[in-house]
């Protein structure tokens, strides 16, 4: 599933000349060119106010345009170029935690995931409570498997930062990996109430709710996220699994089959549908499947079938 992390927009909240935690940092006015920069920025016209930054930055370079330039980038998916730009203003403002949080966003988003925990760590020892650092370094560790450090992490940051709902996303899987479902749905409930047509985050609950064999619910979850992102195989393929728990197994291949279009490399895809041809009494599309498993690297199912000769042997 994929995990979120926000961004702290420095160029917002500073650009227009407030005081930073950084004394030695002279303030000034932003330009006419600057606030035309920040303001196709906040409008979504990245490529446009990205001309602007360059006219502003022109006429004087600041921590704040280098960080509204890096921030740009990253709108329009160049994180490696925002990784520079952060770089450039950390060398005019160092010890600005902000834009520590940042660079370690850009990072991870290239997933080099050992820098961006540095980055973070070098935020949070400027400020310990910094949210985004902490939410941020919350998914490295993730990356990692820690679930349960991660989550003492967000739980901190969801106090410095209640109302933000990211916070709340990245909670709700960190309580579900550390086994904590109900705590889990209940985060998730927080996010959807705000972000009701967040197919990832459907998806999330009501993997969720399978776990706590909440059948039906989790069917409903699953096929809303189907129908705002109908390319999504994941999706298919838990709503499978919910069909396979209800011995819907004609349903269930269906929608193994549209996960196996969408995410061919699920070996386990292939392992559901066969079982549930087995299910059908179809031998030939269960062994069939199977094996594809067993070439893909799943041999364990194929070769229980073989031993009671439900699958011939190559």
């Amino acid at each position: 599933m994929a995990r979120k992390i926000f961004f702290v927009l420095l160029v917002s909240v500073c650009l227009a000349g407030c005081v930073t935690r950084n004394a030695t940092i002279t303030q000034v006015a932003p330009s006419e060119n600057a606030k035309k920069a920040m303001q196709l920025h906040r409008e979504g016209n990245i490529a446009e106010s990205l001309t602007w930054y360059a006219k502003a930055l022109d006429d004087r370079e600041t921590p704040q345009l280098r960080n509204g330039v890096g921030a740009a980038m990253m709108s329009a998916g160049s994180a490696r170029q925002a990784v520079a730009e952060f770089d450039r203003a950390l060398v005019l403002m160092p010890g600005e935690p902000d834009l520590y949080a940042n660079k370690g966003t850009a990072l991870y988003a290239l997933q080099k995931y050992e820098p961006a925990k540095d980055a973070f760590e070098k935020a949070l020892q400027y400020q310990p409570q910094h949210a985004a650092a902490l939410n941020g370094k919350a998914l490295v560790l993730m990356q990692e498997k820690d679930f349960e450090t991660a989550l003492v992490l967000l739980i901190r940051a969801s106090k410095l930062a209640p109302n933000d709902m990211i916070v709340t996303y990245n909670k709700a899987i960190a309580f579900e990996a550390s086994g904590l479902l109900e705590d889990a749905l209940d985060a998730f409930n927080a996010y959807l109430a705000t972000t009701p047509e967040d197919a990832a985050a459907l998806n999330g609950r009501g993997v969720v709710k399978l776990k706590l064999k909440k059948y039906t619910a989790a069917f409903e979850d699953f096929s809303k996220a189907v129908t705002l992102n109908p390319e999504q195989g994941e999706y298919y393929y838990n709503r499978g699994i919910v069909w396979e728990k209800q011995l819907e197994y004609k349903n269930a291949v269906k929608d193994y089959t549209r996960s196996i279009a969408y995410a061919p490399e699920n070996a386990v895809a292939y392992i559901n549908r066969g079982e549930s041809y087995f299910m059908l009494d179809n031998k030939e599309k269960g062994c069939r499947d199977l094996l594809r498993a067993c070439t893909m690297g799943l041999c364990t199912k194929l070769e229980s079938y073989q031993s009671v000769n439900l699958c011939e042997e190559e």
